[in-house]
C-alpha cells in the first residue's frame, strides 16, 4: 500500500492511495502515515519512507500475508 503525506496548514495530512482514508498529525509525516496504516488494519511498525519530493513524502506498507503468517 502507498501512503502520500503533505504538510498543509501546520499539520501533516496522509492519504492512502486508492482508499478513502486520511489521517493528520502535527508531529511528523511518518506518524501521519502510521495513523493511516492503523486505520486500515496494517501494522504501523512496517511503514517505510520511500521518497520525498516536492513537499510530498511517499511511504509504503507491505500487504499482510493472507495466511496470517509472519514472514
Amino acid at each position: 500500500m502507498i501512503i502520500n503525506v503533505r504538510f498543509t496548514t501546520g499539520t501533516y495530512v496522509a492519504r492512502a492511495k486508492g482508499q478513502n482514508v486520511t489521517a493528520s498529525c502535527a508531529e511528523s509525516a511518518h506518524r501521519a502515515a502510521e495513523r493511516v496504516a492503523e486505520k486500515l488494519g496494517y501494522n504501523p511498525d512496517l511503514v517505510e519512507l520511500e521518497e520525498e519530493s516536492n513537499g510530498v513524502s511517499t511511504f509504503s506498507v507491505p500487504e499482510p500475508d493472507p495466511q496470517g503468517e509472519a514472514g
